[in-house]
């Protein structure tokens, strides 16, 4: 018979669903690109939310906000938000019970369980340490519950693995104030009681909600650090009331956008062309010598069809119109950087979220948030690439209903291939990142000897850390 204890020790995959086909598709493109992510991360000192988004200023620059820093704040904060919940019901079972000892042992998974339970019966596992006789130990458990009236249907014992105690496993039906006062008193009369834990009996673990059709992509818009010129220093449009004004009203119409509605047609000013031109010409003389294959021979099918030109910015729904037809990726308005929940959730459906505004025109050359121009010029000739369309969705659909812990890793490993990644073609460093490709100075930078290139690894990205606040080192 399986050893029932074993089954309360849960270690979660590090990669959620689809493990088998994501390492093939990784495994692929490193063959193809040989990607070797700029690395020596320096490691973050960790802050309250509000203070994390903030901190590992540049003075030369303002923070680049990441996908990787997202995923990394959601954690820290839907953690805390639990550890906070949880502490809250213990110092109120601690009322409830006078302050018992039971409360002092009892791990986080009971103190919710038993919070959690209204009226009626509750199933739960209970598992049970002691440092005294087994015979002992067992009946006067027995005895705690049968004289509470709670009904035992399975119980086993094994010895400690150091040999010094016992183990109990039961699993019981009771309700909430059977269980407080057999707890209560088993803890009292059993002075070699050393541990006491509940767990949901049979529970299924919770999965985060997830879209389960590309139209509830419209619920996936949350933008989680705000970037804003209207209260930041550091931005370059802080203070120029044209620009703050202009990047609202772009930023209101595509939260406004809903699966289904027509892209809209958005009239550029000829100020924002002329930035689009400028950074479109100064990277056109780095595409040969900085970028890998694949980006120059998708650009060149870009330019040849009339979707990307260095004279004026192109619409969205006609970039959708080309992508759609080379690898079913179509891009859709956001208003920002979102969630890295919700903007893997998209990739699963082949929707990639992409900003209608533009950097400001006083530093065209460097964006520290995502603009159009990183999206048009970084992302959609990657995104034409079958091979990289494929990994992303793969990705994507890893992501849905993963947990906290597991999204961070999948965009951590995204983010170091589809922003920063790099290549060899002819012993030579060529990137493939759309943060570095559209960034004249970060794409120097990369490609140099400069920063330390490592070969690729998925596991190992999966948990380094990223510099956001200057240039990889």
């Amino acid at each position: 018979k399986a050893n029932r204890f074993a089954c309360l020790c849960r270690l979660p995959n590090p990669f959620p669903r689809h493990s088998s086909r994501i390492w093939a598709a990784l495994t692929k493109l490193t063959t193809a690109f040989a990607i070797s992510p700029i690395s020596q991360y320096k490691e973050n000192e960790k802050f309250s939310f509000s203070k994390h988004i903030q901190a590992n200023e540049s003075p030369r620059h303002p923070r680049r906000f990441s996908l990787v820093h997202q995923a990394s704040c959601e954690t820290l904060l839907h953690a805390g938000v639990r550890r906070q919940n949880t502490q809250k019901h213990r110092e109120q079972l601690r009322e409830i019970t006078r302050g018992e000892q039971i409360l002092q042992q009892l791990n986080d998974e009971g103190v919710e369980l038993i919070w959690a339970a209204d009226k009626g019966s509750i199933a739960f596992t209970a598992v049970l340490s002691s440092s005294g006789d087994l015979a002992t130990f067992v009946g006067e458990v027995i005895k705690a519950f049968g004289s509470n009236k709670i009904r035992v249907s399975h119980l086993e014992t094994r010895q400690e693995k150091s040999g010094k105690g016992w183990d109990l496993l039961a699993d019981c039906d009771a309700t909430k104030e059977q269980l407080i006062s057999a707890a209560a008193s088993l803890t009292q009369q059993h002075v070699d009681l050393t541990g006491f834990a509940l767990y949901k009996k049979n529970a299924m673990e919770e999965v985060p909600w997830f879209p389960r059709h590309i139209s509830e992509l419209d619920k996936c818009s949350h933008c989680i650090t705000k970037y804003d010129p209207t209260t930041d220093p550091r931005h370059p449009g802080h203070g120029d009331a044209n620009y703050i004004a202009r990047r609202q009203f772009l930023n209101d119409h595509a939260l406004e956008y809903r699966h289904g509605d027509p892209i809209p047609i958005v009239e550029y000013t000829e100020q924002e062309h002329a930035t689009w031109k400028a950074v479109y010409e100064k990277l056109r003389g780095l595409h040969e010598t900085h970028t890998c294959l694949a980006y120059r021979k998708n650009l060149k099918l870009l330019e040849d069809a009339g979707v990307l030109s260095s004279e004026r910015i192109p619409q969205i729904r006609d970039v959708n119109k080309y992508l759609q037809k080379r690898t079913g990726f179509i891009l859709r308005p956001c208003s920002g950087l979102l969630s890295a929940r919700d903007f893997l959730a998209s990739l699963a459906f082949r929707v990639f979220q992409t900003t209608t505004y533009l950097r400001h025109s006083g530093k065209p050359h460097h964006s520290p948030e995502p603009d159009l121009i990183h999206e048009l010029l970084g992302h959609v000739p990657m995104f034409a690439d079958p091979m990289v369309a494929q990994m992303s969705q793969d990705i994507g659909l890893m992501s849905l209903g993963a947990s906290d812990e597991q999204i961070e890793k999948l965009a951590t490993v995204y983010w170091f291939i589809i922003e920063f990644g790099l290549c060899r073609e002819d012993g030579k460093l060529k990137a493939i990142g759309a943060g570095l490709i559209s960034a004249y100075g970060e794409l120097m930078h990369a490609c140099s000897d400069k920063p330390e290139h490592r070969d690729f690894d998925p596991v190992t990205p999966a948990v380094q850390k990223y510099e956001d606040s200057d240039y990889q080192p």
